[in-house]
């Protein structure tokens, strides 16, 4: 058993000292607290060193990031939100904090230019397309042509050919204004003035949009005009303010609900007081640490706070109810301290270490999400552990000497029900539990995992609505991988390389095109032009009185855009689609911008994008790293796989290790571990039959059960050897009680995260109220029967 010599002396000399430096230690750890930020963005679950976080930061700099802010209109009179727009746009303008609007297409432009952005083999192709046409006519209007001589091919000729390449070079045409299809939504997108938008800065800008929006009297106008707001800053603001929100209400209703059930249990306002007190003295020291260790919250540490309330205050319900018990056997004072942490102590130290362990490991994690959560989960462990054995203490001999904390000693009350009388169908119990166990196995295997990121965004109900009204609004990706080249000459094998992956790619493509300066402005403008001014020939000189009905309008309307007689310039360029490759200098920047063809919210599709263009080597053998959004997701999502499984089996094997130093048998470490172990197969079990899955969130609550899910076969263990054998029905009554109502206190904690509107925070509290439950039952039910069945066993054996 370990001691600490002459503990209670000193405990007791320096109780003063011990409170005093709690609380001044407390006091600095809440003002580090007040610092520290929090970052929704999954960015910040990423190490710094990743090249795909390197690549977002370069392009923040050089281009000035993708942000902005979408103004929706919504009115059946399309001209009136058009006005609308032009009044709102000089009010945009007229704030620092906003760049540029844009809301309106140059239709002229590209109608004018349209051919000139076909490649030269697709122009030879048109214009093939066209004389074949032509020829089929030709030999269509010819009495003499007998058509088995040609064949079914020649004489057949696609009559939808034409029809086709219309919708090609017409395609390439923007609406006049960002609409949808039936027009009856307008979208301003309005762009920040600086490139990377803090949330303050964000919700400035916004302000200022509404504002702006407000100045309007929208009736006069149209009376059916409705405004939203979105964009992707828009979006980044809602997932801050919901967890933040969810981070204050889960931490008032788990705080909240654990006290309530630690006076309930205590039957004690005061003791309930003592233990919370201490505990939040620790979480105070906990999160001052962290403000200089890390100096920020991210989504998934952000709701610490209240975990840690439940989960640290498992110590002080064992410790206090130790000391109280001790105390109405008759025991003085220092005696019952002497209990509490001398004995009791012992095996919360066990607990407080292996769940701690359990924690830290993740420090050598990559992934922040479980790094950081390591680091303040493990730190929480210890403070806490630190303060039911030290502060509490402390506290309770203050408490009693000042007469606020009085305990009165009990007829000590015999259970001969209990005594030498071991736990009635042992046997079934067990059996009942490994069937179980067997069928929650095989459902595990069952367990899906959540690809979809857009499950598990924050989604407002503006958010919802502004996704629904535009769609259809903008065709090409708003979310480009970005890459960065040094020269033009860099660009342009960039952008071969990339249509060598496109070309290689055949099974499942994930890019749909790449855009460079040299997209917007080709260089063989003379050589398409030359092409162009053939079509144009032979439309006017061998077409005429040749096509009749829909392929003779076709080319009529191809009439127009082959009147094109001069290449286009950068400066003729619209402006509102040359921003993008304007640098953040005020330059023409060596950008490539790479567009996906497949749905980025689906994480393995994220993953396929990110493996065939994360990475670019050109011909020259040089190496660019893409930038985008969603390849961080996708590396995240990766890592997040690859380390939750190392996170599971190190958190087990250290637990392993650190309870077999406690108990120093293997067969008590496995006795010890098998609730832990049943626990994770029932839990599994249960997540597929309430059809939950596993997600990049909830993950992290894995590795955490495993050192909580230990504690309860701890205590249970420890209580039974200092019993003795026959006393396994006793330790299930008197230790029973008290891993209950820390369970209870775990869960009320977790629990909160179930009342979050965010789906990530949400899918943790469920699966962590799930493990926890699981565990406990197995700790409760499988162990002591096992327990018990060897102790019969082994007395059988002995007659």
């Amino acid at each position: 058993m370990l001691r600490i010599p002459h503990l209670c002396d000193k405990l007791f000399r320096y109780y003063k000292h011990i409170l005093i430096a709690a609380f001044l230690a407390a006091v600095v750890g809440s003002y580090l607290t007040s610092r520290l930020s929090l970052r929704s963005d999954l960015e910040a679950l990423l190490p710094d060193d990743f090249p795909s976080v390197q690549a977002l930061e370069h392009m923040r700099q050089e281009v000035g990031g993708s942000g902005r802010l979408r103004v929706v209109l919504e009115t059946a009179d399309l001209e009136a939100a058009v006005r609308f727009a032009r009044d709102l746009e000089p009010r945009f303008l007229a704030s620092p904090l906003i760049s540029y609007v844009d809301y309106e297409n140059d239709v002229a432009f590209y109608r004018r230019n349209a051919l000139l952005f076909l490649d030269e083999e697709t122009l030879d192709s048109l214009y093939d397309a066209i004389e074949r046409t032509i020829t089929s006519r030709k030999q269509a209007l010819n009495p003499f042509l007998i058509d088995d001589l040609f064949g079914e091919e020649d004489a057949g000729t696609n009559e939808d050919e034409l029809a086709g390449w219309e919708e090609r070079y017409e395609g390439r045409q923007p609406r006049a204004f960002n609409t949808n299809a039936d027009s009856t939504v307008l979208v301003i997108e309005v762009f920040p003035a600086e490139g990377r938008s803090g949330l303050q800065f964000i919700q400035d800008m916004l302000a200022e949009v509404r504002g702006a929006v407000e100045s309007l009297d929208r009736a006069q106008y149209a009376a059916d005009l409705n405004v939203y707001y979105g964009g992707n800053l828009k979006n980044r603001l809602d997932e801050y303010e919901v967890v933040k929100s969810d981070i204050l209400g889960t931490a008032l209703y788990g705080i909240g609900g654990v006290f309530l059930l630690i006076v309930i249990f205590f039957r004690s306002f005061v003791g309930a007081a003592l233990v919370s007190v201490s505990l939040g003295l620790s979480i105070a020291w906990t999160f001052g640490l962290t403000y200089l260790v890390i100096g920020e919250l991210n989504t998934i540490t952000g709701f610490l706070f209240v975990i840690l309330f439940g989960l640290g205050i498992d110590y002080g319900i064992h410790t206090f109810a130790r000391y109280k018990e001790s105390r109405r056997s008759g025991l003085n004072l220092r005696d019952a301290i002497d209990k509490m942490v001398c004995q009791t102590g012992t095996a919360v130290a066990t607990t407080a270490v292996t769940t701690a362990a359990g924690f830290l490991l993740l420090l050598f994690m990559d992934f922040k999400g479980f790094a950081h959560l390591g680091f303040i989960a493990g730190v929480g462990v210890l403070f806490a552990f630190i303060g039911m054995v030290f502060v509490l203490p402390a506290f309770i001999i203050l408490a009693e000497r000042v007469g606020v904390l009085r305990v009165a000693p009990v007829v000590a009350r015999t259970e001969p029900q209990l005594e030498g009388r071991g736990i009635r169908f042992a046997v079934p119990l067990l059996s009942l539990a490994v069937l179980v166990t067997v069928l929650a196995a095989y459902l595990s295997t069952r367990v899906g995992f959540e690809y979809d990121f857009t499950n598990l965004r924050a989604m407002t109900p503006e958010r919802q609505i502004v996704g629904e009204k535009t769609q259809g609004v903008f065709s090409r990706s708003e979310s480009p991988a970005v890459v960065l080249a040094d020269s033009r000459d860099e660009v342009e094998e960039i952008v071969a390389a990339v249509r060598e992956i496109m070309v290689a790619d055949t099974i499942s493509p994930t890019v749909a095109s790449v855009r460079s300066i040299f997209s917007l402005v080709p260089d063989d403008q003379t050589q398409r032009l030359e092409t162009i001014r053939a079509i144009r020939t032979l439309v006017e000189d061998e077409a005429e009185g040749v096509l009749e009905g829909e392929d003779k309008m076709r080319l009529e309307r191809l009439a127009a855009y082959v009147q094109v007689d001069a290449p286009f310039t950068w400066d003729e360029f619209p402006a509102e689609d040359k921003r993008q490759f304007i640098d953040t200098r005020g330059e023409i920047g060596n950008f490539v911008f790479i567009y996906p063809s497949v749905s980025l919210r689906d994480g393995r599709q994220a993953i396929a994008f990110r493996n065939d263009i994360g990475t670019i080597t050109t011909e020259s053998g040089k190496v660019f790293h893409a930038a985008s959004s969603n390849i961080i997701s996708a590396d995240m999502l990766l890592l997040m796989i690859r380390e939750g499984k190392l996170a599971l089996g190190l958190a087990a094997i250290a637990v392993f290790v650190l309870v077999g130093l406690d108990f120093r048998s293997v067969k008590a470490s496995l006795l010890v571990m098998l609730p832990l172990a049943v626990g994770f197969v029932w839990m599994g079990g249960v997540m597929f039959l309430v059809g939950m899955k596993l997600n990049f969130f909830n993950v992290v609550v894995l590795p955490s059960v495993v050192g909580i899910g230990v504690d309860n076969g701890v205590h249970i263990y420890h209580r039974y050897l200092e019993e003795g054998p026959g006393s396994v029905a006793i330790v299930l009554r008197r230790t029973g009680r008290a891993i209950t109502m820390t369970t209870l206190t775990t869960i009320v904690g977790y629990s909160g995260l179930i009342m979050a509107t965010h789906p990530g925070l949400n899918s943790i509290g469920y699966l962590a109220v799930i493990g926890i439950a699981a565990t406990f039952a197995t700790a409760v039910i499988a162990l002591p029967s096992l327990l018990q069945v060897l102790e019969t066993r082994k007395q059988r054996r002995s007659l």
